[in-house]
């Protein structure tokens, strides 16, 4: 049973979360507080009342008292009375259980047609659809002046996904009264189609449109199913902007599978329809970007032939990534040229105008932005050091707390019922009490925050709550050394370098050790559950269920295993060993180029997945940063990274790099051992 789960680890807990008082006395009051919480939980599911009563009376000034009154009242929210609740949302201001049964007493008051308090007890920050279409709904039927309305509705109205039946009401009204004109209906249809709701759009149009608008929406579907058909001999005029809408949504569906066809189709209806010049740009952006993702050879021209990129830094970006992937220095230097002031001063763009300057013949310019992209610490700084063959800047900057500043952060309600939820288990409740608690804190109380989780051995919230501070340079808090002894004893076991392995937990979990993404992956090192069996299978480890994956030690191990797999077949190439763990090898092998050698730099920035770019360029750089943290020689990108021939033909060694030292050579490599046999 569940609360039986949350006693084994409230016994865990109790080892992991420092208890309130070294007083033994008041140690052991904490201890008994936490156990008699756990029991009022197992006695209220079986709604023993009695034995619930009494321990929530034990428990009087005990920080999770509300979440126990929570579990109570949220089931008896109809018989409860108004005070009651009243008094419950004001005392529990501090954890997410108040908007909660917020949200809950709200629904009861529509159910029951209490107008008037749902409108005083609405909160101005909600942000939940159907409780805004219950609010709407009656103030357009009882508020004179629908007009102050209009943005509002508005706002709900133009949303690309489906909405709660409570909104139709509201709508209803809207377009009865006018409002919900043929430009809005159309707008929010648009919307939809972008995004594939046919089945809803369709159903928007059943209901809101004329016969004659209806036969636009069907021609537009039957564009969406069947864009080449459609495309070769469209069925409607193309003079219309509506018609125009439709067919640049074709070509950009068509982009999506062929974008070759794609632009060919579009050239040769723009040469039949003058009016479709005007559309060019977008067009071509679009295909552009489609075919650069594709890595299609033409897309660099496409781009290029683009007027309007002023105002468009997309399109800037890809305009370069096709020029580095086609090699052509020339044309990067000519699209760099366009750069805003704002983009001149991003060291992103200082990097790659410093690699154009290099391929050009400018070395002062180009050594020059070097040395100072290489005073920060980042992927790009690190690259940077790299070509300039210069150390790397760590620039660690450790926060620094009085105790009445750490005292004051652990004695708010909100942080000591994240940490009593922490201590009896509950990770998940824990995690979603700390986000509330320190939502509406400064700058400096979230360094202080961050110090305190830390201090708890909390890594993960540390993390979370240093980013949303802004201080990014306490290494201690942001890269922490947990789970050393296990990471280090499976890179022994394994032959894999541990900073490497760190980077890739930080990069998957930031230290989550239950952590469950939408796709399914799971734990530190975020595995499918299917690969983590296969694994398993592969080294001999017994996993019966999939708990058993998310568990610690059988987490990493197989997260280290499946690691040294990829490490295998890339013959060592870290880059792109990290590139299959994230995006499997079948995409990796797509990817690679077809005919020249590519720096590894130059392919990792042509990937076509942005969260696979972006996790390379962060896992490279958290391996450099855990170089430091575990006091190792630091393993340079351009070793980590060596430059990518066709066929994963790799070229070892950057030419910019140092010899490396033997222990770094061991490293690199790995064990070389036949994949299958890890």
């Amino acid at each position: 049973m569940a609360c039986t789960r949350v006693y084994v680890f409230l016994l865990v807990g109790l080892t992991r979360i420092p208890l309130a008082s070294a007083d033994s006395e008041n140690a052991y009051e904490l201890e008994q507080q936490r156990r008699d919480y756990v029991a009022a939980q197992q006695a209220l599911q079986k709604d023993d009342l009695k034995n619930y009563d009494a321990l929530l009376q034990r428990l009087d000034g005990y920080v999770l008292q509300g979440y126990l009154r929570y579990e109570f009242l949220k089931t008896r929210i109809d018989v409860t009375p108004k005070g009651t609740i009243r008094r419950f949302l004001d005392e529990t201001r501090y954890a997410p259980i108040s908007a909660s049964l917020r949200r809950t007493w709200l629904r009861h008051l529509v159910r029951q047609g209490d107008w008037d308090t749902f409108i005083k007890e609405y909160p101005p920050d909600n942000d939940e659809a159907e409780l805004e279409c219950y609010r709407l709904d009656y103030l357009l039927e009882n508020d004179g002046n629908r007009a102050e309305l209009r943005d509002d509705v508005e706002v709900l109205w133009l949303t690309g996904a489906r909405l709660p039946a409570a909104c139709n009401a509201v709508f209803r009204q809207w377009h009865a009264a006018g409002y919900l004109n043929d430009e809005l209906v159309w707008a929010r249809i648009e919307r939809l189609m972008r995004r594939g709701r046919l089945s809803l759009a369709r159903e928007l149009g059943n209901r809101y449109l004329n016969a004659h608008d209806r036969t636009w929406l069907r021609r537009w579907q039957k564009m969406y199913r069947h864009p080449a058909k459609s495309l070769r001999s469209p069925d409607f005029p193309v003079e219309s902007l509506r018609s125009r809408t439709i067919i640049k949504h074709g070509i950009v569906r068509l982009a999506y599978r062929d974008p070759a066809a794609a632009m060919t189709q579009w050239r040769r209806l723009k040469d039949k329809h003058a009016v479709l010049a005007q559309d060019d740009n977008y067009v071509r952006r679009r295909v552009g970007i489609a075919g650069a993702r594709r890595h299609d050879p033409a897309a660099v021209q496409w781009l290029a032939e683009i007027t309007d990129a002023d105002s468009d830094p997309d399109l800037r970006l890809w305009r370069l990534r096709t020029a580095l992937r086609a090699g052509d220095w020339e044309l990067a230097k000519r699209f760099v040229a366009t750069l805003t002031e704002a983009e001149q001063a991003d060291r992103f763009w200082w990097y790659w105008t410093a690699r154009v300057m290099e391929q050009t013949n400018e070395p002062a310019k180009a050594g020059y932005l070097f040395a100072l992209v290489a005073r920060e610490r980042h992927y790009y700084g690190f690259l940077a050091a790299d070509r300039i063959d210069t150390g790397y800047t760590m620039q660690h900057s450790a926060i620094s707390a009085s105790h009445e500043e750490l005292d004051g952060i652990r004695a708010r309600a909100g942080v000591q019922a994240a940490r009593e939820l922490y201590a009896i288990g509950d990770a998940v409740a824990a995690r979603r009490q700390w986000n509330w608690a320190i939502a509406r804190m400064s700058g400096r109380e979230l360094e202080v925050a961050a110090r305190v989780a830390s201090d708890w051995g909390w890594p993960d919230r540390a993390i979370y709550t240093l980013s949303k501070s802004g201080h990014r340079h306490d290494l201690g808090l942001r890269f922490p050394l947990i789970y050393r002894d296990l990471v280090e004893s499976n890179a022994k076991a394994t032959g894999l370098d541990p900073s490497w392995i760190y980077g890739v937990m930080r990069q998957e979990s930031a230290f989550v050790a239950d952590a469950r993404s939408s796709a399914g992956a799971l734990g530190l090192m975020q595995l499918m559950p299917s690969v983590g069996r296969m694994t398993a299978r592969r080294i001999k480890l017994k996993v019966r269920s999939t708990g058993a994956i998310l568990e610690v030690e059988n987490n990493v191990r197989l997260g280290v295993a499946f690691l040294k797999n990829m490490l295998q077949r890339y013959d060592g190439h870290q880059m792109l060993a990290t590139a299959a763990y994230n995006a499997g090898l079948s995409r990796v092998r797509a990817w690679l180029p077809q005919e020249q050698t590519l720096d590894a730099d130059v392919w990792i920035e042509t990937i076509p997945y942005d969260e696979t770019r972006d996790y390379i360029k962060n896992v490279m750089a958290y391996a450099a940063v855990y170089d430091h943290r575990l006091d190792r020689d630091p393993i340079r990108l351009c070793r980590r990274m060596p430059a990518v021939g066709p066929n994963n033909d790799v070229v070892r060694i950057a030419s910019t790099c140092p010899p490396p030292t033997p222990a770094q050579q061991t490293l690199e490599k790995g064990d070389r051992s036949p994949p299958d046999s890890s």
